[in-house]
């Protein structure tokens, strides 16, 4: 499988994939007057005019170690959840946030600022992911972080075809929330949290080997939309 002796959370597995079709519905709210949709829509796949990528939460299958569960992920970015275990990861003392980063999950904004997809990680499993992730071997760095909101998605930028049909453009692309024009062609698959008020830190030892693979389990599914948090800037336009 791979070198993780500890699956986090907020690994996709593939039997969570969904390959529902996607088309073109009309919409006078945008700019070309249509945008994404699923053939078979549902009240919960948008959220801020962005259609989101439908994922099981069953953990079924092969685990995808470079795919994020993007129920999964958006939980994590918005309660502050472990990424790895999947409890609250923020510090019960400072009430800070804490963040593992590396430079192709991490976009410097200012000097105490920076937008990432990467969830939150809680100081217990920092030595874990240290010790498992091959992404952290080099240019990781460890954030303490005081207050974030929500900047947009990381999704796939489709565009019509000459028949109207969705023709992939870009993958992987960020578009934040008040992008009205590339909102209803991108397939959201995470939300994009900027960080704010960033403190950097000095990186404790790896942990020592464990010879024994760690399943999360017992991790509670939240409400899907999640509600909005009551401690963080408000994350969403209205």
């Amino acid at each position: 499988m791979s070198g993780y002796t500890i699956i986090p959370q907020v690994i996709a597995y593939s039997g969570e994939i969904v390959d529902d079709p996607i088309i073109y519905v009309p919409d006078d709210g945008t700019d070309r007057g249509e945008r994404l949709s699923y053939q078979d829509p549902k009240s919960s796949d948008y959220l801020n005019g962005v259609l989101r990528a439908r994922v099981k939460t069953n953990r079924a299958g092969v685990v995808r170690m470079r795919k994020l569960n993007t129920r999964r992920q958006w939980a994590c970015m918005d309660h502050g959840m472990c990424q790895v275990c999947g409890k609250f990861a923020r510090d019960p003392q400072t009430k800070r946030l804490w963040w593992l980063l590396v430079p192709p999950v991490f976009e410097q904004v200012d000097v105490d600022s920076g937008r990432t997809n990467a969830p939150p990680i809680c100081q217990t499993c920092i030595p874990f992911a240290l010790r498992d992730c091959p992404m952290l071997l080099r240019n990781v760095t460890l954030w303490s972080v005081g207050w974030t909101e929500s900047a947009g998605v990381l999704g796939d930028l489709y565009r019509p075809n000459v028949c109207g049909i969705p023709h992939l453009k870009l993958k992987n692309v960020f578009v934040p929330w008040d992008n009205f024009r590339r909102l209803p062609d991108t397939l959201a698959t995470s939300q994009v949290l900027l960080l704010k008020d960033m403190r950097q830190h000095d990186l404790p030892e790896p942990a020592p080997p464990d010879p024994e693979p760690i399943h999360p389990v017992g991790v509670p599914e939240l409400a899907w939309p999640p509600p909005r948090t009551q401690d963080r800037a408000s994350p969403h336009r209205s």
